[in-house]
């Protein structure tokens, strides 16, 4: 009897028919008498008891079968940093890093332009200042995907980058140049495996770059910008393309509505790679930006190393040659060596 009873629920919880439960514990209440001492304390449990006893056994197997499908997914290199954004964008106090953040307080260039800054000129700016950047990003609209646990939805970000005269003591240590970037965007976070690869994410969004400034000195851009990301086991890419919204052309050079940079996608470019990596305790990251023109190409390449030094922060080094290295030397040539730290990223 007590054989057919093990053999019955078995059955019954892996089709998942809970009703039956009661069914079979009935039947099997009314021959209890001639059970073993065993089978009295199994049966000794309420119908209402043994009910949710086979919901929560169901409710074990369905977990399980849910780890398992995890588990055949390509295993990726941004897991634990989308678990970490999941949890600070569903608590409300929190905010998420969007771009890296960092401090570079030593950062050769090798050559610097002084237009942005009225007290600055070819004979007193320094080569050496420092660079740091600020980056965050807050949900405006989530949509929450129970089965694979991602969050897409609806984002605001922001990000600033300054370059500061630390050390020029000969016009009192300005901030050279602050470039500031907010932007709206939606991602989708997909989370599909193809073999040992993941397609992680799909953002669209409008992004407004500028240096705050005005007149001769302005600089400022609006685009569309689409992202799409991918990633291994230690290995993360990313590949972004934009559309520049189109601006009216300066009819003086001081009209204060005009274009204030209409070729700025012949230097900076139109396309945009990120590769992504890990080396032992090494992370490398190196992005290159082309204008794609065959005549007169131009673009950018970056290489950050970053080693952990606590558990929160990573010793940087950043080189950077190519345009659009800030705003106001987005069509000057400048190759910059900087170390500093930054907040873990990966």
């Amino acid at each position: 009897m007590q054989h057919l009873f093990t053999s019955t629920l078995k059955a019954i919880l892996s089709s998942g028919i809970l009703l039956s439960v009661s069914l079979v514990t009935l039947a099997q209440d009314s021959n209890a008498q001639d059970s073993s001492a065993d089978d009295t304390d199994a049966t000794s449990l309420t119908i209402e008891q043994r009910i949710e006893q086979a919901k929560l056994q169901l409710t074990e197997l369905t977990a399980e079968l849910k780890a398992n499908k995890k588990s055949k997914q390509a295993v990726s290199i941004l897991d634990k940093r989308s678990l970490a954004d999941q949890q600070i964008n569903l608590n409300p106090f929190s905010l998420a890093q969007h771009n890296t953040n960092y401090l570079l307080p030593v950062s050769y260039v090798s050559n610097p332009n002084p237009t942005s800054q009225q007290d600055l000129t070819n004979d007193n700016i320094d080569n050496v200042e420092a660079v740091f950047q600020i980056s965050t990003k807050i949900p405006i609209y989530l949509e929450i995907d129970e089965e694979q646990e991602a969050l897409s939805g609806l984002y605001f970000g922001f990000t600033a980058r300054s370059f500061w005269q630390v050390y020029n003591d000969e016009v009192s240590k300005p901030f050279r140049e602050t470039n500031y970037e907010p932007e709206v965007f939606y991602q989708w976070q997909a989370d599909l495996s193809l073999l040992k690869y993941r397609f992680n994410a799909l953002q669209i969004g409008i992004n407004h770059q500028s240096n705050g400034q005005s007149g001769l000195r302005s600089r400022s851009w609006n685009r569309v910008i689409f992202t799409a990301l991918f990633s291994d086991a230690d290995s993360a890419y990313y590949v972004r393309s934009w559309w520049r919204f189109p601006e009216d052309t300066k009819t003086s050079i001081d009209d204060p509505t005009g274009d204030d940079n209409p070729d700025i996608n012949d230097f900076i470019g139109r396309i945009e790679l990120g590769y992504a990596f890990q080396v032992n305790d090494m992370e490398i990251f190196t992005r290159i930006r082309n204008n794609l023109s065959s005549s007169n190409n131009r673009g950018s390449v970056q290489v950050n190393l970053t080693y952990p030094l606590t558990q929160r922060y990573d010793l940087l080094l950043q080189y950077f040659n190519g345009y659009g290295d800030s705003l106001i030397d987005y069509n000057s040539h400048q190759s910059r060596f900087s170390i500093g730290v930054q907040l873990r990223f990966l």
